[in-house]
């Protein structure tokens, strides 16, 4: 049987409703870790400062992430039943309480509901900050628990949970110091989120990379062929030449642009490219998204022995009638 014949299409209706939640969970997630880490490293409340440009967008975010987290459910319940999502509606019930996808949403429906209380009631930045950065990590780790690792073994849910919080990180980082470069003229404010963005990059590409390199390599079981011959491996190509442009951009920030921060055009030119990489990070979420919504290579190899060794017991019956006894 042609391994091509196995092949497994994107499912590209879930992926569509998680590009905005996940990028929604990931600039919420890095921008408050960076306000956070402004506030730890400096002994002027930074982080407070960004906190409060940034207060109106996370309430943006977090009723995206409300909003559209039921949608998700509905239209996971919708594919496990063969069913439309109109149909599907009765059916989450029973699938909330009888099946394991269902226990992880009654974790991650309440938190996507608890994050647009944290983003929207009153409180001090540093409590705000603190505390979506702890609803996002929670909704960060029910994703993995639901994501094609958990069919790889432990090992692979906690690389997918780590690859998460990382790629949350850096992206959200982005975004927190783009919209606090923009908005806010303190000099000193700017230098001291630069400075934090490219340490917090550094060491969430490093995990990226890393923790990448071990999730594609179980996706495409463990064979470059599929890289090429197989739907999971062409988005994993697309993404990846994304991001290593991406990365190109990072790269000249950190290394021509941050150690010039003193000069108002270095500042000036730093903001631009950390919008223009912001943007793009916004593209390759969208790739990550339907790369999680596409079945793994591995899953298509499986299924073709499976079904190649329905006919093995035959083959064996004829070969041993035929050995003269």
């Amino acid at each position: 049987m042609n391994m091509s014949a196995m092949d497994m299409s994107p499912e590209w209706p879930a992926a569509l409703l998680a590009w905005p939640v996940v990028l929604a969970q990931a600039l919420i997630f890095g921008s408050a870790l960076l306000c956070l880490m402004l506030n730890g490293c400096g002994g002027n409340r930074a982080g407070d400062a960004l906190a409060r440009i940034l207060a109106r967008w996370w309430r943006i975010l977090a009723l995206i992430v409300a909003v559209v987290s039921p949608l998700m459910f509905v239209d996971e319940v919708a594919g496990m039943a063969g069913v439309s999502m109109r149909a599907a509606v009765p059916l989450m019930g029973e699938v909330l309480a009888k099946t394991q996808s269902g226990h992880t949403w009654e974790w991650r429906l309440p938190e996507a509901f608890a994050l647009v209380l944290a983003a929207w009631l009153p409180a001090r930045e540093t409590t705000r900050s603190i505390a979506l950065a702890i609803l996002c990590t929670g909704l960060f780790l029910e994703g993995s628990l639901k994501s094609h690792a958990i069919d790889f073994g432990t090992a692979a849910v906690i690389l997918r949970f780590v690859h998460a919080l990382a790629a949350g990180a850096w992206a959200g980082s982005l975004f927190g110091y783009w919209m606090g470069a923009r908005s806010n003229a303190d000099e000193r404010l700017s230098i001291e989120a630069a400075q934090m963005l490219s340490r917090m990059a550094a060491w969430s590409v490093s995990i990226l990379i890393a923790s990448g390199v071990y999730i594609a390599y179980e996706g495409l079981g463990h064979s470059l062929y599929h890289l090429l011959y197989s739907s999971y491996g062409r988005v994993l190509s697309i993404k990846v030449e994304a991001f290593a442009l991406v990365l190109a951009i990072g790269a000249y920030n950190r290394f021509y642009l941050v150690p010039a921060l003193d000069k108002p055009s270095a500042r000036s030119t730093l903001t631009r490219t950390v919008g223009a990489e912001a943007l793009m990070v916004v593209g390759i979420i969208g790739l990550a998204a339907l790369l999680a919504n596409t079945p793994p290579a591995r899953m298509s190899m499986t299924m073709l022995r499976e079904t190649s060794g329905a006919h093995e017991p035959a083959k064996i019956a004829i070969s041993s009638n035929s050995v003269p006894r």
